[in-house]
């Protein structure tokens, strides 16, 4: 899609971050010199083309009490529709894709940390007839969150809204019963209103008011159990076609030579350490890269082995995006995946 200069404008803002405050929208529009209607006008018109998928909060989840990791299955090409639709429904998956690949279908799970990880995964391969399954917990992030640069004027911003270094996530605490309902709040999409959070509120039956909803989230942000509230925007419609999950396996290159590597190229926006397993998977090192065609996506993959003097890379392109939406934190839903009600929505 071509944009005009205010939209460009605008998407590279809204990616940034979005500012607790009463008014952000009025905000943002000053900082831009966009006059304040034109900017919340364009920002529905680009939700409404598709363009924006969303805003809301991106949490840590360990600062939660949850815990997470990403898991791969191997599962016959005739039985992935009904492995994606189980897989899909756990309240804990954020994210399901198809990749070409033995271990075709990927996705990423959240629980609290009372549950095990392995016995979640396991029901869900069972569940989804997979012949084989992985699962990958973080060893080292190095990068999260992407910012697409949109138009000239955002060539020069930085491309993943995080640094290219490692992170020491905020530790978990209990959360008092306000904070839960901040977080509850601030994982739904914001109202495009002049006065979005007070909106918010009331469409979702906040039990805690304006202020305390706004201190709350920029206290999230300072203690880092919020990485950054902002805009999402589905990457095909902002320009940028061409993505894969590249994984490698780096051999002698250290932390240091990884983050300065890999985490100086503004096009990946995930960038990990994971656990390996030895005689199943030996590539330990997770970037995904996009891309604005197949040949830039081949180029700075191909500059990559280059720059890092590794050649042992696999390249799992996406084929099909079965599930991504944030996982709703505290939700009864993961009770009733435990308690098997989940089954009866699926039968």
């Amino acid at each position: 899609m071509k944009f005009t200069p205010n939209e460009q404008k605008i998407l590279n803002r809204i990616q940034r971050d979005i500012p607790f405050t009463e008014f952000p929208f009025g905000s943002m529009a000053d900082e831009t010199g966009i006059p304040a209607g034109e900017f919340l006008e364009t920002v529905r018109k680009l939700k409404s083309e598709g363009v924006v998928r969303n805003i809301s909060g991106i949490f840590n989840a360990s600062s939660l009490g949850y815990k997470s990791c990403l898991a791969a299955l191997a599962v016959d090409a005739e039985r992935t529709e009904r492995a994606a639709a189980i897989i899909s429904s756990h309240p804990g998956v954020s994210h399901n894709y198809l990749r070409g690949h033995w271990f075709n279908i990927w996705f990423t799970l959240a629980l609290p940390e009372e549950k095990s990880l392995n016995d979640a995964v396991r029901d869900i391969a069972e569940g989804a007839g997979a012949a084989e399954h992985i699962i990958f917990r973080t060893v080292k992030l190095f990068k999260i969150g992407v910012h697409f640069a949109i138009g000239d004027e955002g060539e020069d911003s930085v491309f993943s809204g995080a640094p290219s270094r490692a992170f020491a996530p905020a530790e978990s605490r209990r959360l008092t019963i306000g904070e839960k309902e901040a977080v509850r709040l601030l994982q739904f999409d914001l109202p495009l209103e002049e006065r979005p959070f007070r909106s918010l509120l009331t469409l979702r039956g906040g039990r805690i008011n304006e202020t305390m909803l706004l201190d709350l989230g920029n206290s999230f942000k300072e203690k880092g159990m919020m990485r950054r509230y902002s805009a999402v925007l589905r990457h095909r419609k902002a320009g940028y076609s061409a993505n894969a999950m590249t994984v490698w396996n780096p051999g002698a290159l250290d932390e240091d030579g990884i983050a300065r590597t890999f985490g100086a190229v503004r096009n990946i926006s995930h960038l990990y350490l994971r656990d390996a397993a030895p005689g199943k998977w030996d590539h330990p090192l997770f970037a995904m890269v996009h891309a604005k065609s197949d040949e830039e996506l081949d180029g700075i993959i191909e500059s990559l082995k280059k720059d890092s003097g590794i050649g042992d890379c696999l390249v799992l392109k996406t084929l099909r995006e079965f599930k991504k939406e944030r996982v709703i934190y505290f939700s009864p839903e993961f009770e009733e995946w435990e308690t098997g009600k989940w089954k009866k929505k699926n039968d």
